[in-house]
């Protein structure tokens, strides 16, 4: 009888700790970081098929490769080192590094801009005018104030908006099939 006890008082506060840690911040952040890593890696995904479904207004692209800079999102960035390794990308000639605000201009092909750089976006913007940079970012309203591409966490989802106009202006083509499945701004009757 008392082996009987002491395995139901073990097995009961094994349940009550469970339920204490689960309860606990570092459970919830635990859980946090994991919902996290996974955000981060579509978003990843999403950067790498917009880059292989637009075609670049120069030659000077395919003579040099594609270089993807990434402003202030270690998480993004490390997730595209990882998918520029791997065969399918290999033919693409992608480069990646994570840069400062002022280092990302220059020679960028694409240019994501973090949550964090949500203060400055609006100058980068102003400085890329006029450039063949396809400029994807996560910060709300990005492609309603003049980004390119804006990818957005909607109803459990990831889903992207395009300014259709900024496209065209730096004198990008993306893929119809891609545009369809995003919601489009910017469009020249609007």
């Amino acid at each position: 009888m008392r082996l009987f006890l002491n395995n139901n008082c073990r097995i009961l506060c094994g349940c009550l700790l469970a339920l204490l840690l689960s309860l606990h911040p570092i459970g919830s952040s635990i859980a946090a970081e994991k919902n996290r890593a996974g955000i981060s890696d579509l978003k990843a995904v999403y950067v790498f098929n917009f880059i292989r479904f637009t075609e670049w207004p120069t030659s000077d692209v395919h003579r040099k490769g594609i270089s993807i800079n990434v402003l202030s999102e270690e998480d993004v960035y490390d997730r595209l080192k990882n998918i520029i390794a791997k065969p399918v990308a290999k033919g693409l000639g992608l480069s990646v590094q994570s840069c400062e605000q002022d280092r990302c201009i220059r020679n960028s092909s694409v240019l994501y801009i973090g949550e964090s750089g949500r203060q400055d976006f609006k100058q980068l913007l102003k400085q890329l005018e006029g450039e063949a940079v396809l400029t994807i970012s996560d910060i709300p309203g990005f492609a309603e104030q003049g980004g390119m591409v804006e990818i957005k966490y909607h109803n459990k989802k990831l889903t992207f908006v395009v300014n259709l106009q900024a496209v065209k202006r730096a004198g990008f083509y993306i893929s119809a099939q891609l545009l369809q499945l995003g919601e489009i701004v910017g469009r020249d009757n609007e």
